[in-house]
């Protein structure tokens, strides 16, 4: 929820899942307790949805009908993509370090704009891991050869940010992009 607006309510509300089949279909998946095995993609996205529509067995049709449509859970931010090629104007690297889901990454449409400015990332689905387990963080330190404290890690989620920390990086929680930008000049990052 950087680069993206995670819009879960606003796709229920276009698929036509409201009131208390919102509420139930919500706790199924993405609040339920198989949202993070989706982000990392070890099960078939089948056998999530399988999982899911356990939990919701009298709306399992909606349960499938969200499932179809994940690709459509985050919108890119208007200034993701030119926030991100500040950062490269200015001389610094940037990195995606992301849970989200194969069936879910691979059906977003157009494709993030952002995602051809970076320098490269990881992506829960691609390596089996999730923030804020440690190994994905080390994952991305490895495959850059990246050092942590060289790095600053910036996400909207406190756990992931103190993970982030324990494993040497600065940490930025984000909650706006002014507020990220003006943490960001207390280290002498202006863009």
């Amino acid at each position: 929820m950087v680069l993206v607006h995670f819009r879960w309510k606003d796709l229920m509300q276009e698929l036509g899942i409201t009131g208390e089949a919102c509420d139930v279909v919500s706790k199924a998946t993405g609040l339920g307790p198989y949202w993070n095995e989706f982000d990392r993609s070890k099960l078939t996205s089948d056998e999530i949805i399988e999982l899911c529509c356990q939990l919701a067995p009298s709306y399992e049709q909606q349960v499938r009908l969200f499932f179809t449509h994940t690709g459509e859970l985050c919108h890119e931010h208007p200034w993701a993509a030119g926030w991100v090629q500040s950062f490269k104007d200015a001389g610094y690297k940037t990195y995606l370090l992301s849970n989200y889901a194969r069936l879910s990454y691979t059906s977003v449409q157009p494709p993030y704009r952002f995602a051809s400015v970076v320098d490269g990332g990881v992506i829960s689905y691609e390596v089996q891991e999730i923030k804020p387990e440690p190994a994905i963080y080390q994952i991305l330190l490895d495959k850059y050869d990246l050092k942590a404290e060289e790095c600053v890690f910036i996400d909207d989620n406190p756990v992931n940010i103190d993970m982030a920390r324990q494993l040497g990086f600065y940490g930025i929680v984000h909650r706006t992009k002014e507020e990220t930008d003006q943490e960001l000049k207390k280290l002498g990052i202006t863009v």
